[in-house]
């Protein structure tokens, strides 16, 4: 099977059930969980010493609690309160770290708390977005978001191959270009005047803005995945998903994005 059919029958797969898991609020945060997980293993798998296995599982599974109890207090299934469990987890590395004797303590100790950072609240940043304006659940917002993730980036493959010329960032990212930038700028924008017309929990314009930041903020997401993996000299976070890479790989705009959405609309909704 050639690449392009296999990243093509990757994607419709992807797609779908997705979609189909955002819509229902029973599944958005299991769905995400998984992702979550994958994301954190491929995490600790690039930066971690991989002579410290079991201790990097161990800093995997705090994150994985991490976000479970994030998305529980969103769901208020457990007290608010709860949300200062990561606090814990940090106060617990920084005394295992004291007792390893490892060379970079430090070092150990940043890449768990960027683990978080980075891949942790990014995704339950995105799935609290369906409860922004209530503590009902509204498939809206996020939906919105991920469909102008996948129109900045239909925009960004279409217009960059058949126009591209000038480099957006070719020591990051040799194949972007400016080109390709404005061509997913203008699809994405165009999905988000057109979604408003369905998704009207909020105003059209929150749509237009949100679009903008995907497509600026998604795209800075796009290129630091890439100077994580350049740094460590491989081509894909993980093989999760058939021709598209890993779970880092496929939902690197949105790492970026959906914290900068989430504060724009908490701000001004």
């Amino acid at each position: 099977m050639n690449n392009f059919l296999t990243r093509s029958i990757t994607a419709l797969i992807f797609g779908v059930v997705s979609i189909a898991a955002i819509y229902f609020e029973g599944y958005i945060h299991a769905y995400f969980l998984l992702f979550t997980s994958i994301a954190l293993v491929e995490y600790f798998k690039m930066l971690g010493n991989k002579k410290r296995k079991s201790i990097n599982q161990l800093y995997v599974l705090f994150g994985i609690i991490s976000y479970v109890t994030l998305a529980l207090t969103q769901q208020s299934k457990i007290d608010a309160s709860f949300v200062y469990l990561p606090i814990l987890f940090f106060v617990i590395v920084n005394i295992i770290e004291l007792y390893l004797k490892d060379n970079h303590p430090f070092e150990n100790i940043a890449i768990v708390i960027t683990s978080f950072i980075y891949v942790v609240l990014p995704f339950s940043l995105y799935t609290h977005l369906g409860y922004l304006q209530s503590s009902s659940y509204n498939f809206e917002i996020p939906m919105g978001l991920l469909f102008m993730i996948w129109a900045n980036d239909s925009g960004a493959y279409l217009f960059g191959i058949t126009l591209g010329k000038n480099r957006l960032f070719e020591r990051i990212s040799p194949k972007k270009s400016w080109e390709g930038f404005f061509g997913g700028l203008i699809v994405a924008v165009v999905t988000a005047y057109i979604l408003s017309g369905y998704f009207t929990s909020i105003d059209r314009l929150h749509w237009i803005v949100i679009s903008i930041i995907v497509v600026i903020v998604g795209t800075y997401g796009d290129l630091v995945e890439s100077m994580l993996k350049r740094s460590k000299d491989i081509k894909d976070s993980g093989s999760f998903m058939p021709g598209h890479g890993g779970a880092l790989d496929r939902f690197d705009a949105l790492l970026l994005a959906a914290p900068m959405v989430y504060l724009y609309l908490h701000l001004f909704l």
